[in-house]
Formats: C-alpha cells, structure tokens, sequence
C-alpha cells in the first residue's frame, strides 16, 4: 500500500489506526500529541495512538511545533503519497499539506459540511440526529471545510452513547477510508466541494455544558445524558453536591410536579419531573465515588419523594 503518515491523537484515531493496521495497511510514521500529565502524581502519558504505534512496531513523533524546520524535513525525506489525518488535536499548517505526492486526508466522523469541528459526535447525539456518517475528505488551511472524497452514512440508534457511535463511526470511517486508498491507486480523485451555506459547526464541550437543564423536556436531557458520557459526564447538584447522571430513559408520562422533583423511587431508578415528559434516572455516579445503580444511590442517601435536584 502507498505510503502514509498517519496523525492521530484521540480515542477514535486509535480505533482508526488499529483497523489500518490489521488491514495491512501499515504507516510509516504515526505523529501524535506530546506525552501530557495526568492523574493527582501528575505523570506523564503517551497518547493511546503512541501505545499503538509502538506496540505495532511503528516509528512515532510528538512533535509540540509542526511547522520548524527539523518537522518538515522528516516528512519530506519520507516522500509519502499521502498524509491521513484522523483526530489529531492541532490545525496541520499549509507547509506540510503541500508534501503529499498525491493527497492530504482527513478522516472526519459526520457528514460533512455538517458538523465541522472537534465535537461531531456529542453534538450529533445532543441534537438527536437521527443519521450521521464518516467523511474522507481532502485537507486544506480551514477547519474540516476541505472537498469530500468520499462518504458513508449510518443510522443512529435511540441507545446510542457517545462510546458505541463513536466506535461505530471509527469503523466506517476506517472503511471509507481504506476504499479510498484503494480508489486512487488506479483513478484520481474525485473532489465535490463542500455547499458552505449548509454548514454547521460543532464546538469543543465545556464543563458547563454537561449541567442538566430540569426545565428542559425528558428527551432532551436523555440526550445530553448519552452525548457527554466521555466529557464532562452530564450532571446536577443533590445537597450542593455534583451528582454524574451516567444513564437514563425519558418517559412521556404526564406529570404535575415543578421541574426537578423527584416524583418516584424503585429499585429500578429515580423518576424526576422536567418541562415534558419524566427522566428515568439509572445510574449515577456521586462526586468522589465511583458509579453505581441509582437504587444504591437512593439507599445511601435516604432520598425521599418530593426531594428536588438543583435547576
């Protein structure tokens, strides 16, 4: 197969790489973000993209400056047909575009030019998209707004998370991808130019952005729920407490009490009102614990009915 340089920082980029990789499709070098600290010892860890790559026996750069010199000249010396972008974490500036012999991919999980940006998946979730898809498409100097090579749609399931589409989508982006490759080793490269006026962006999450709205309806919370379980993990205030809601189910039940009251307790979850509709909570997970069944949360807290979490 041609010649790659594969980068990739994420997750999802990992589950690309894997895939690539068993296909015997095997880059030559993987760049990735440098090492970062994590954890209260603050140490310092590669990118699962770096695990991959060495465990796989491929060379692996964490470069923190894309652009100096040294950089451009080792993907220069490589000569490689194509630069394959999937999940990286940084804009690739214009003097590395210009190296591939024959195209510079990005791997990008939405059907472009909807939903550009660094959070396709949980933005599609929270806008309760019912189709969304993998894009391969030509890199330029803007975000994700390059001509598409090719794409692939797939049918979002009402028990989708962000963890099972975006395993989906690593999958079918790994597809699309791959039959690209393929495709242009004998043909060029037909590029459809993006329609801009159709264009939506999808902001990275803020910490804010996972606090649950009670006056919202059911559905919509149940959406966010499922959307933010990789970050920042959906949640509400019990006793000036942050509470992590990590499952649940909306149920369209009618219901008089004010938004956030808890109207029922079983073994099987907390019922609490919203605007429309009642959200079914499952599971949770308390600040400083670990996550557990709602019930066990219920048992250790002498929650009651009537019991309201914070708007």
């Amino acid at each position: 197969m041609d010649k790659i340089v594969y980068f990739g920082s994420s997750n999802f980029s990992k589950k690309i790489l894997q895939a690539l990789i068993e296909a015997k499709i095997k880059p030559l070098l993987v760049v990735t973000k440098p090492d970062a600290p994590k954890g209260r010892g603050l140490k310092l860890y590669p990118t699962q993209v770096a695990k991959v790559s060495e465990d796989n026996h491929i060379e692996v750069t964490k470069p923190s400056n894309l652009k100096t010199i040294k950089f451009l000249d080792k993907i220069s010396k490589i000569n490689p047909n194509y630069l394959v972008v999937a999940d990286y974490g940084k804009i690739i500036p214009n003097s590395l575009l210009s190296i591939p012999k024959i195209l510079p991919l990005g791997v990008h999980p939405s059907l472009l030019p909807f939903y550009r940006g660094p959070a396709p998946i949980e933005r599609t979730l929270i806008d309760n998209r019912k189709i969304t898809g993998a894009t391969i498409f030509k890199l330029d100097k803007g975000i994700d707004t390059g001509p598409i090579v090719l794409q692939k749609k797939i049918k979002i399931e009402s028990n989708d998370t962000y963890f099972s589409l975006s395993k989906k989508l690593a999958t079918l982006g790994t597809e699309a991808l791959i039959e690209t490759l393929y495709q242009l080793k004998d043909n060029p490269p037909k590029l459809e130019k993006q329609d801009r006026n159709k264009a939506t962006f999808a902001p990275k999450l803020s910490k804010q952005d996972g606090k649950i709205n009670w006056e919202n309806n059911a559905e919509k919370i149940k959406n966010l729920i499922r959307a933010t379980l990789n970050w920042p993990t959906a949640y509400t205030y019990y006793r000036n407490k942050i509470l992590k809601i990590t499952e649940a189910e909306s149920l369209e039940d009618k219901n008089e009490q004010k938004p956030s009251t808890i109207i029922k307790i079983d073994k099987s979850g907390i019922y609490v009102a919203t605007s429309f509709g009642i959200l079914k909570i499952k599971k949770v997970k308390p600040e400083g614990k670990k996550e557990m069944p709602a019930w066990s949360f219920v048992c250790g807290h002498k929650i009651q009915e009537g019991d309201r979490f914070k708007l």
